[in-house]
């Protein structure tokens, strides 16, 4: 078997391909969640791409979490002379005979330059940033086509427990999936059923011990859910409607994971939680997608939005 002969598979038919029995399936599909929806969705090849990296190559926390990224880019950019201006909304790529030119920023600055690079999602990108007028009108038909991908629903917790015990061995992640038939595991995802959803409980201080006070633990529960869900998390009738929605979810999450880590809402000393919607407001993710384009078939491997733009000079970066 060759990867070409998969590419047209979805991970479901890709499965059934090696594995007859449906719960030994259901289990090689526990990690699916972290590409953004069901096994009769997401591309065949993109997923064993993901589960030979995770089993060949292990699974990796980074010390200082996901802000060490940054920190590191931050130092590479400014020891090779560049500048970086925080809290600086970019506006406009100024398109100029055909070729991006730089960049117009929200207070009016102008920056040019030879290349524009952007991790922004591509829908405003090209969309709003450049402008359909500059775009090919099949180019602007076919990005009008296709799929966003899933978003996430997070409860980060300080907890006064130490529950490192709960998680066996080098085991930092527990995946709850409440049944054996993985369409069963996906739909409450889709329907925003936050009772029978399917979530993630990790403990990042069994990786770092040094994230959190000794005898105290960072805990992590994620699932995902609807951008739309309970007419767009009631955030239309007011930030308090909406604090008190996504509140009241998460703690629906919080008493489903003391099946796993007992009392855990009695010792939580500091509560985030992020909606699809705070994903959007704090990134400006198209729907608070936080995988960018959805992972099908159809836009899997060489169907992925290509980082060259028919904009000369304009290049795409990141999740797009």
């Amino acid at each position: 078997i060759t990867v070409m002969s998969c590419v047209k598979l979805t991970m479901a038919e890709f499965l059934d391909r090696f594995f007859a029995d449906e719960a030994l399936r259901t289990v090689m599909a526990s990690y699916t969640g972290m590409l953004g929806d069901g096994p009769d969705n997401i591309a065949g090849v993109i997923f064993a791409g993901m589960w030979a990296a995770y089993h060949n190559n292990g699974c990796y926390y980074l010390e200082g979490g996901s802000q060490s990224i940054s920190s590191a880019l931050e130092e590479v950019i400014r020891k090779n002379g560049g500048e970086i201006l925080l809290s600086t909304r970019v506006t406009k790529i100024l398109i100029e005979e055909g070729r991006a030119a730089g960049v117009r920023t929200r207070d009016g600055k102008t920056f040019r330059s030879r290349y524009v690079v952007s991790n922004a999602n591509a829908l405003d990108t090209l969309f709003k940033l450049v402008g359909r007028e500059y775009l090919p009108r099949e180019y602007s038909e076919d990005l009008e086509k296709m799929e966003v991908g899933a978003a996430a629903f997070t409860v980060y917790m300080g907890v006064d427990k130490d529950y490192r015990e709960y998680f066996p061995g080098q085991t930092h992640t527990l995946i709850v999936m409440p049944s054996f038939d993985t369409e069963e595991n996906f739909r409450p995802m889709r329907e925003g059923d936050i009772s029978r959803v399917m979530f993630g409980i990790a403990n990042y201080t069994k990786t770092d011990p040094n994230n959190a006070p000794e005898g105290k633990n960072v805990i992590c529960l994620v699932t995902l859910m609807p951008y739309d869900l309970s007419n767009g998390w009631r955030e239309k009738e007011g930030p308090d409607k909406y604090a008190e929605f996504k509140n009241d979810v998460a703690m629906k999450l919080i008493r489903r994971a003391e099946e796993y880590l007992p009392g855990l809402s009695s010792h939580i000393e500091e509560l985030e939680v992020g909606s699809p919607r705070t994903n959007e407001h704090y990134t400006s993710n198209t729907k608070g997608s936080i995988y960018g384009w959805a992972h099908t078939v159809e836009q899997g491997m060489q169907n992925r939005l290509p980082q060259e733009t028919p904009i000369e000079n304009l290049l795409l970066a990141g999740a797009w």
